[in-house]
C-alpha cells in the first residue's frame, strides 16, 4: 500500500530528530506500505539574527533556567539512545537562523536528497555541534548527502528558494501548525510530536486502511 507522509520540522528541534526515527522505525515494521515523505519547513524561531544565538543562554531563558535545560537534555539523550541518536548538546555553541538551511532542503526535495540531507542535518548539528547557520557548513553536510557543494553555495548566493520556502511556510500557518514534529498521513491523519512507535504504528494502519 501506498502512504504519502508530510513532515513538518526544523533542523534546530532535538525533537524532530527523534520522531524522524521513530516513524523510520515504524515503517520499517510495516514492510507492507511503500512510503513517500516530504519535508516541509518550520521555522522555531524565525526572528533569529544571521550571525545565531548562544545556544544554551537561549534555551535557559526560554525554558527556565540551566537546572531546567539540563533535564530536558538528560531526557533527550536518554531518549535518543533508544533510537541511535547519540545527541551531544555539550558540543551546540550557537542556535542559527534556519532559514538557508531550508532552502538547501527545498533544493535537496526537487535533487530527490531530502531525507539524506534532513539526517546530514540533524546529525551535523545534534552530533557534532556544527553551525547550520554557516553556507560552507550547509554545503559540507549537503554534499554528504549528494548533492554538490558547489550548486549549494550558488542557491545560497542567491534567493533562489526563497519563496518556495516562506510559501510553504505559509501552509503550515494556515494548518494551524504551531509546534514541530507534525506528520500528516496520507492528507487524513496528523500527529504532533515525537510520537511513541506504537501510535506511529497505528496512525500508519489507519492513514493506509
Amino acid at each position: 500500500m501506498n502512504l504519502s507522509i508530510e513532515i513538518y520540522s526544523d533542523v534546530i528541534c532535538p525533537w524532530c530528530f527523534l520522531g524522524k526515527r521513530r516513524l523510520e522505525d515504524a515503517l520499517k515494521s510495516s514492510p507492507r506500505i511503500e512510503s513517500k515523505i516530504r519535508y516541509r519547513p518550520y521555522e522555531l524561531n524565525p526572528a533569529t539574527p544571521e550571525e545565531g544565538v548562544d545556544h544554551r543562554a537561549h534555551l535557559a531563558a526560554k525554558f527556565g533556567g540551566e537546572k531546567v535545560l539540563d533535564a530536558a537534555h538528560a531526557r533527550l539523550a536518554a531518549l535518543g539512545k533508544e533510537v541511535g541518536i547519540d545527541y551531544r548538546f555539550d558540543l551546540i555553541r550557537k542556535t542559527p537562523n534556519t532559514f538557508r538551511a531550508h532552502r538547501v532542503l527545498w533544493m535537496a526535495e526537487r535533487e530527490g536528497k531530502a531525507g539524506e540531507t534532513q539526517e546530514a542535518f540533524f546529525r551535523g548539528y545534534f552530533t557534532e555541534g556544527k553551525d547550520l547557520g554557516d553556507g560552507k557548513v550547509l554545503a559540507d553536510l549537503a554534499e554528504k548527502a549528494g548533492l554538490p557543494a558547489i550548486r549549494v553555495e550558488e542557491l545560497l548566493g542567491g534567493e533562489e528558494g526563497s519563496a518556495e520556502v516562506r510559501e510553504a511556510e505559509a501552509t503550515a500557518y494556515d494548518l494551524g501548525i504551531t509546534g514541530v514534529p507534525f506528520f500528516v498521513l496520507n492528507g487524513k491523519i496528523a500527529l504532533e510530536g515525537a510520537q511513541p512507535l506504537d501510535v506511529f504504528l497505528k496512525a500508519i494502519d489507519q492513514a493506509a486502511g
